[in-house]
């Protein structure tokens, strides 16, 4: 039987070093509870303006006016979409660019700013009213983001006496697995390189300083679409048809048996279809079905195995009903790893920050995240912090359509990233 978040008794963080611990200090919580109200308006304000995937043209502008007031040079990559500040030796170096060897310390904070297509039935004031929702919580992460970019533009003169630099990245097309390759793609990850990444993940379950920690913390995920050509005509007449849906419940069935007779027991790994589309009337047989669904899981070779079978096992349904079928990788993510070292590190910086936080080794996920593509390429680390609502009893999922969360953690995540980045920067000086 599952156990509770309660049955575990909470871990005292790891001690920050002294260093970390003078350069972090102890009033940076009350330094982002002294703008609690504007960071809960930016909130609010992102919260209204829900935006899909890689196009996120009003999200990435509002992003942008914030930095321009705060005086924070950024770029902006995947057209636009995506935003990197900068703070510290870097930016002071003029234009926002430092070449990598000349950069000095470099660590990134992320936070994702994307919605999903979702109506919302929160009831919160601040509800969106375009059918899409930041029911997963990417409004916080970005609020809290811009909080700590305030923090550290305050103390800007320390980073360059440091030769230290920040980077602050808005990422777009998390929720789609695209926004991290797109902007790795267009350079994220250059002038200046990080040596080092940190994210975090609100929680609308979970209550206010909980936070989890884990590796490999989330699963690998690799989408799918199967499309079965067949011969459409009338319904009355199946014997001059060729029937797509016929070979699609094949191939949807064939697909589960992969996980039963072909995964050891022990693996964890889930194979979802999650769309089968295939008609518009009942007397029609269509010409196609398209199928679309998730790999999900953790060891990189067996997924890797999965995929060459899924491929052989719709190519060899496919033929027995005289469908032939195209697949297309919709996406492609491996496991979130994490820095064993950077991870600890963290957990020190964020417990001399927030120190009467509970800190839980649990995170241990199906779920799939893009900030793996990025902790596959420097050492990172990556949490997820309780912002659950205190005045209901119901605590809705992330991506359910009356998800909510609080705004009393924005002032913690702010002071969370910002910890992490002077921490981290007093430790590799």
């Amino acid at each position: 039987m599952a156990s509770a978040l309660s049955d575990f008794q909470p871990q005292p963080a790891p001690q920050a070093t002294a260093a970390a611990q003078a350069a972090i200090g102890d009033g940076l919580v009350a330094e982002a509870q002294a703008f609690a109200d504007e960071l809960a308006a930016w909130r609010h304000d992102l919260h209204q303006m829900p935006e899909l995937g890689n196009n996120l043209p009003q999200t990435s502008a509002y992003i942008q006016a914030r930095l321009t007031e705060m005086g924070i040079p950024f770029a902006t990559l995947v057209d636009g979409s995506c935003v990197v500040g900068l703070v510290g030796a870097a930016a002071a170096q003029g234009n926002g660019v430092c070449m990598d060897e000349q950069a000095g310390t470099v660590v990134m904070l992320r936070g994702d700013m994307d919605a999903l297509p979702v109506a919302e039935e929160s009831g919160e004031p601040f509800a969106s009213t375009n059918g899409c929702m930041h029911a997963c919580g990417h409004d916080m992460h970005a609020t809290a983001l811009l909080g700590a970019a305030r923090l550290l533009k305050a103390r800007e003169a320390e980073l360059v006496e440091a030769n230290a630099t920040v980077k602050l990245l808005f990422q777009p097309g998390e929720e789609t697995f695209e926004g991290a390759r797109a902007a790795i793609a267009d350079g994220l990850l250059q002038n200046p390189r990080p040596q080092a990444a940190f994210a975090m993940h609100v929680n609308s379950q979970s209550p206010l300083g909980l936070v989890l920690y884990g590796s490999p913390a989330l699963s690998g995920v690799y989408g799918f679409r199967i499309t079965l050509q067949g011969k459409g005509g009338h319904g009355s007449s199946p014997e001059i048809c060729i029937d797509p849906i016929t070979a699609g419940v094949h191939v949807h069935l064939a697909l589960q048996e992969l996980i039963a007779r072909e995964v050891p027991a022990a693996k964890e790994v889930a194979l979802t279809v999650g769309k089968f589309a295939g008609g518009q009337a009942a007397n029609v047989i269509p010409d196609t079905c398209v199928l679309e669904g998730t790999l999900r899981g953790f060891d990189v070779e067996l997924m890797e195995h999965l995929k060459t079978r899924i491929a052989e096992v719709v190519k060899g349904v496919a033929t027995t009903y005289r469908t032939p079928a195209t697949i297309e990788t919709l996406s492609d993510v491996p496991p979130l790893v994490l820095d064993d070292d950077m991870t600890q590190a963290s957990l020190g910086y964020v417990g001399a920050v927030l120190p009467k936080s509970a800190f839980l080794p649990l995170f241990h996920a199906m779920a799939s995240e893009d900030f793996a593509l990025i902790s596959s390429e420097i050492p990172s680390a990556y949490f997820t912090v309780g912002a659950a609502v205190t005045d209901t009893d119901e605590h809705f999922a992330q991506h359910h359509p009356k998800a909510r969360f609080s705004d009393a953690e924005l002032p913690l995540g702010t002071a969370a990233y910002a910890a992490v980045a002077l921490g981290y920067i007093a430790d590799h000086r």
